[in-house]
């Protein structure tokens, strides 16, 4: 497997977004292969759990493209760690351009894969960005954020918006929500250990990331969806509630919902067995709808 450092642009912010290209064994760049845009967590940077996806993938014949997404990592974009749905939709977008330019990638064969907050994310990519023919989402932990755990992170709306405009005006500093904290024993035990814890990651976002967040409904969005779709939860996993609301909603004649038996959600970023369990079911998934 070779892996090349590439940049690429999100066109709509005219932002540089660095990348990782796999490239699969035996690699011939005068073949078509398909491909997949694989991307991570919330505030995720490309090193973590989608690079253990990606490797998996490229593995079994597939170009795979992580990235950092906008305002993150080894990305363009300032503030840093902003935390937008709209803006991930469009990084989605760039990186869909970038393998579409690439002469040893068969454009109808471009499929997306997205984990925790981003399989939400890249299941709205699949109902909003054409190009992409078949989606699967692991452990995807947004469905409804307004009625989710999730607002137990964010600080009362008016603050946030006077935060905002104070800094805007020149008047203020960043003010930032704390994501991941410690107290969070199942995260920590990924974030904060040598599993998940790579240089330029943060458990950071700027507060008024979710002043947007608030409002991203997507089980409403997933109404639309028709695409094959699979779905990979764990039995364990806090977030299989929103997992399962998003695969309902959605009405794809060809979808698949995997329940992997003991893992719990942060298991399947990065350990044995579980991620290796999911890939069993990921790859004849896409070989069958990207064929």
């Amino acid at each position: 497997m070779t892996i090349q450092n590439v940049t690429f642009t999100n066109k709509t912010l005219n932002l540089r977004l660095a990348g990782n290209l796999y490239l699969p064994d035996d690699f011939n760049g005068n073949n078509n292969y398909p491909a997949v845009v694989v991307t991570g967590p919330m505030l995720s940077v490309k090193e973590q759990a989608q690079s253990t996806y990606a490797r998996y993938l490229a593995k079994a014949g597939y170009v795979t493209l992580t990235f950092d997404g906008s305002y993150y990592g080894e990305s363009e974009g300032t503030p840093r760690q902003q935390e937008l749905p709209d803006v991930k939709e469009t990084d989605i977008e760039g990186a869909v351009d970038f393998l579409e330019s690439l002469p040893y990638v068969d454009n109808n064969r471009i499929g997306g894969l997205g984990i925790c907050g981003s399989g939400s994310y890249m299941s709205v990519a699949g109902v909003k960005e054409p190009r992409l023919k078949a989606i699967t989402a692991v452990v995807p932990a947004i469905s409804d954020i307004s009625t989710s755990p999730m607002t137990n992170f964010f600080m009362p709306e008016d603050e946030v918006k006077a935060a905002k405009e104070a800094y805007e005006n020149g008047n203020g500093d960043l003010v930032y929500l704390n994501f991941l904290p410690r107290a969070f024993e199942e995260g920590a035990a990924y974030y904060y250990t040598a599993r998940g814890n790579k240089p330029r990651w943060s458990n950071r976002v700027v507060a008024w990331s979710q002043l947007e967040l608030i409002s991203y409904n997507v089980t409403e969005i997933m109404k639309s969806m028709t695409k094959p779709y699979l779905v990979i939860t764990a039995e364990n996993a806090w977030s299989q509630p929103a997992s399962r609301e998003i695969f309902d909603a959605a009405q794809s004649e060809v979808k698949q919902w995997v329940v992997i038996p003991e893992a719990g959600h942060y298991d399947l970023y990065d350990l044995f067995p579980y991620v290796d369990e999911a890939v069993e079911q990921i790859v004849p998934f896409f070989n069958e709808n990207l064929a």
